[in-house]
């Protein structure tokens, strides 16, 4: 698969997971819509006989003693088709939504998201429950077909022309639901699109608590939320008016055509032409045959819903084709929980990274990256330095693959293909100039999900210079830093993405501005922890003097270009930007 597939297609392709599972699900079910069949012609016998002699009334214990088992048995086949379908339905969206984050998580090459956290979030809860909801319609679909023909074909033998003129409303209807599709389109997708600005307005909210108190800004962001819970409340008015209108309109017939047959029935029922038994058959039908053309309208609103949800996936997916997103790997929800596989590399020992060409430009055409050219031996300290703009950031973010860049990048002599997939431990570990932390314990945010010892996290904290605020904390390492990490001070969230970085043992060590929270002291005694108990290799953006100091190479930048290099001397001598970097830096 290469290209978009269509709605029918996706579905298709989510049937062949655990194809024989779904087979089951779809015979079972098949089996209770289809077995209504049976009870409208038990109960017009019932009528039948009880509508003739005394004598022959009393064998209408018998389809009375039929229907009851039949019903038993119907709901003993309902509580299998329950447990198995949720066991399916649940093993499908583990496995969409699995797909869907290992995509994020591993895919080649550098992208930006196209949704906020709110969008995202979503996407993976209500977009892929459309996925579900339209593929549990066509588990249903099997039955609902064989009582639709199978009752249709049983009046058409009571009587051709009142089953006509009962299914023209019923085909009027369906009709009128198709003509409405581009509606139901718009409006769930004008829904999903509020509903993504309430979730993500309420993220961004509990992100920027202090903010919001520093400026007492709660009665307006209160009046912004009140706003967006407006149009998501007028959008989803919208969409289920329409959806309910529809199922109105649809469950309506059933009284109407009851109605019909009342009226053309009786008679019928005068002149013989129709028994008791016949009459009830038709209006035994009636009510389930007229649910189910609803039905049929349910399925044509949500198959448009389903494309609307699987178009938002694939924005999501940025370029992720789908078979990326509907490949059928092995997933289970019993057993035990499977190890998650750690990066396979080559154990290949770090020498030498060159850049050469390394440009980037900003999507409004803003200065980016232009021709950087440099190298990184082992074990050397070299620091990236320039005033605010010149291109620090976004100069290690085109290295690491962050954002999309030209050039060439080789690490020990060979090529690298994609620095987004190459540049993670144990070859490169990375520390933003904005650290996230999770509202997790400290432990776990600087674990983040490796299998690392006590003493391993521990040696981590000591070389970031945190042990000592550890020392303070009642809980330790389970101390539970908040949103965020909100409960910690701007030098301990950026001590502790450090540890999360030093933890990795990765080769190279990559710091964007970690100094720009700490004290001088701190930062002088992280670098000289690190260098006398690690051979580190470390690329570092920073304006202080600290690690100026110690740099054996420095990237003066400018306007996206390195316009001078070399050690502190020497730059001082002969760049008159390193001069005033100098000056001005702290000390």
């Amino acid at each position: 698969m290469t290209e978009n597939l269509s709605t029918l297609e996706i579905i298709r392709e989510l049937i062949r997971y655990r194809t024989g599972r779904f087979m089951f699900c779809f015979m079972v079910w098949a089996l209770v819509h289809a077995s209504p069949l049976l009870f409208g012609l038990l109960i017009g016998a019932v009528f039948d006989r009880l509508a003739g002699s005394a004598d022959v009334a009393q064998t209408a214990w018998t389809p009375v003693a039929i229907f009851a088992a039949l019903a038993i048995g119907r709901n003993g086949v309902i509580w299998i088709g329950d447990i198995e379908w949720l066991k399916h339905w649940n093993e499908v969206t583990l496995l969409v939504q699995r797909n869907l984050l290992r995509w994020l998580l591993e895919a080649p090459r550098s992208r930006v998201l196209p949704l906020s956290p709110g969008e995202a979030v979503s996407t993976f809860r209500d977009d892929v429950e459309d996925l579900l909801e339209y593929l549990e319609n066509w588990v249903d679909m099997g039955g609902l077909v064989i009582f639709g023909l199978g009752s249709i074909v049983i009046m058409a033998t009571i009587d051709v022309r009142l089953t006509g003129f009962l299914l023209v409303p019923l085909l009027l209807t369906a009709l009128l639901t198709q003509a409405l599709g581009p509606q139901i389109r718009g409006r769930r997708r004008a829904m999903r699109e509020a509903t993504d600005d309430v979730t993500g307005f309420v993220g961004e909210t509990f992100g920027a608590v202090q903010a919001i108190k520093l400026f007492r800004a709660e009665e307006r962001v209160m009046a912004r939320f009140e706003g967006l819970n407006r149009i998501r409340h007028r959008a989803a008015m919208r969409d289920t008016v329409l959806t309910e209108v529809l199922r109105g309109i649809n469950r309506n017939m059933s009284t109407i055509g009851i109605a019909l047959v009342l009226i053309f029935g009786a008679g019928q029922l005068t002149d013989e032409s129709m028994s008791l038994g016949e009459l009830t058959v038709f209006l035994t039908y009636l009510p389930r045959l007229t649910d189910y053309m609803a039905f049929i309208g349910d399925i044509i609103a949500q198959h448009r819903r389903t494309g609307v949800a699987f178009e938002r996936i694939r924005a999501l997916a940025v370029d992720a084709r789908d078979d990326d997103l509907l490949n059928r790997v092995p997933v289970s929800l019993q057993g035990e929980v499977p190890e998650v596989p750690g990066p396979k590399m080559e154990s290949e020992t770090f020498e030498r990274l060159s850049v050469r060409g390394l440009s980037h430009r900003f999507p409004d055409n803003e200065e980016g990256l232009e021709d950087v050219d440099f190298e990184i031996g082992r074990g050397s300290f070299t620091v990236i330095t320039g005033k605010i703009g010149s291109g620090k950031s976004t100069l290690v973010r085109a290295l690491l693959g962050l954002v999309p860049a030209t050039g060439e990048i080789r690490w020990n002599g060979k090529l690298v293909e994609d620095p987004a997939s190459f540049f993670v431990p144990p070859r490169s570990a990375y520390t933003a100039q904005v650290p996230r932390l999770f509202s997790e314990s400290l432990a776990d945010n600087i674990a983040l999900g490796q299998r690392a010892t006590r003493e391993r996290l521990r040696e981590a904290v000591q070389l970031a210079v945190l042990d000592p605020d550890l020392e303070r904390m009642e809980q330790g390492l389970e101390t539970l830093v908040g949103a965020r990490g909100v409960k910690l001070s701007g030098g301990q969230v950026q001590r502790s993405a450090a540890a999360r970085m030093l933890a990795t043992e990765a080769e190279l060590l990559v710091f964007d501005d970690l100094s720009s929270a700490l004290d001088l002291r701190t930062e002088s005694e992280l670098w000289r922890r690190l260098f006398e108990q690690r051979q580190a290799t470390c690329l570092v953006v920073s304006h202080r003097r600290a690690a100026l100091e110690r740099a054996d190479q420095i990237l003066v930048m400018d306007r996206g270009r390195v316009i001078a290099r070399g050690r502190l001397r020497e730059l001082l001598e002969q760049s008159a930007l390193m001069r005033d970097l100098w000056e001005t830096g702290e000390r």
